[in-house]
């Protein structure tokens, strides 16, 4: 049998392990191996590839121009000037996000799709039985990026200025009033069903695809009221349109500082914020995870991202995958309760 005696043709698994079996090699003096060593290894660094070396596409359960799609293309843009790579926000809205939930939770796991999420990936465990996605378990937690408190509107012909007067109105008509939302088991009907429930009134919900489409349907007609997160029936608000008459938050808004907190008005308090953050698919590589919150973290603490926030009412909430996943399941626990008390069952 022919046998090899040329040391620069046999196989080495690893420079450790040639160095280890440097004895049986001949012809290799330390210095040798040592230099075959470091330029293995160096080669071996070379080969693995630097992230991201291609586009990266945010995909979001709802449709473009809704309070998500707002701050996400906010997000995209500055995570494509600090990763000098193009970030994409893909619109797949359908069953209360769990869609595109479930795309990225079957993408690659190798950095280039993420799921841009909104708070009913936490609730969906409790409103869909049979096809919703476990952020816990089929998803992987990267980070937090903003919140924002909800408003109730109506179109300004409607005859309330305020909660008294609103709630005056549906118990003077009980269920006789629709109220849209951007889609069954949305953070905006939930709280909506909280508030109606814990003051004794009655609505009929109207689902939408979105929360454009909702507040469309307000504005013709088709419904009476809305809950929204804050930003997005603003412009309608200053154009006179539409009228802000409560926030669900503990304080007032920012946005319209003369609407009265449900608390301040007399109403059993309900306390709902509309929050955002980003996620993966499971088994994405740790490095990759840790290296994308770091970019989240940084660019919502940008002072023109801040900026944008402040103008939609929004607040940054990046902090770090440990504290994104702890914050989440908090969340899936708490509306598990919440979506079980209200009844509210999806499939």
């Amino acid at each position: 049998m022919f046998e090899n005696n040329n040391p620069l043709l046999v196989k080495h698994p690893s420079p450790a392990k040639a160095a280890a079996n440097r004895a049986t090699v001949p012809g290799w003096s330390r210095r040798s191996l040592l230099a075959f060593a470091a330029a293995a290894a160096a080669g071996n660094a070379w080969s693995q590839p630097s992230w991201p070396e291609r586009p990266i596409s945010l995909v979001l359960g709802f449709a473009a121009g809704g309070p998500n799609d707002q701050v996400a293309r906010l997000l995209a843009k500055r995570l494509s000037e600090q990763l000098k790579q193009a970030v994409v926000v893909e619109n797949k809205p359908g069953a209360n996000g769990n869609i595109a939930a479930s795309l990225v939770s079957h993408a690659a796991p190798d950095g280039y799709t993420f799921l841009y999420n909104s708070s009913s990936l936490a609730f969906n465990v409790a409103l869909y039985t049979k096809t919703a996605i476990d952020p816990l378990r089929e998803l992987v937690p990267v980070n937090g990026t903003a919140a924002l408190p909800l408003v109730c509107v109506v179109a300004d012909s409607f005859p309330a200025k305020n909660f008294k007067e609103w709630a005056a109105q549906l118990k003077a008509n009980p269920g006789k009033f629709n109220f849209g939302s951007p889609g069954n088991g949305n953070l905006a009907h939930v709280a909506a069903e909280m508030v109606l429930k814990a003051n004794g009134l009655e609505a009929v919900h109207a689902p939408y695809k979105g929360s454009s489409e909702a507040l469309q349907g307000l504005l013709n007609g088709s419904t009476q009221f809305q809950f929204d997160s804050v930003n997005s029936p603003l412009s309608l608000i200053k154009g006179g349109r539409l009228r802000a008459l409560f926030v669900t938050s503990p304080s007032r808004s920012p946005l319209y500082p003369d609407v009265m907190t449900l608390k301040e008005s007399g109403a059993q308090n309900i306390e709902a914020t509309a929050w955002q953050g980003v996620m993966a698919p499971p088994k994405t590589p740790a490095a990759i995870v840790q290296r994308m919150a770091k970019e989240i973290t940084n660019a919502m603490a940008n002072e023109q991202v801040k900026a944008a926030l402040d103008a939609q009412g929004a607040y940054a909430t990046a902090s770090t995958p440990e504290q994104y996943t702890a914050f989440v399941t908090d969340q899936v626990q708490r509306f598990r309760k919440t979506v079980n008390e209200l009844g509210i069952k999806l499939d």
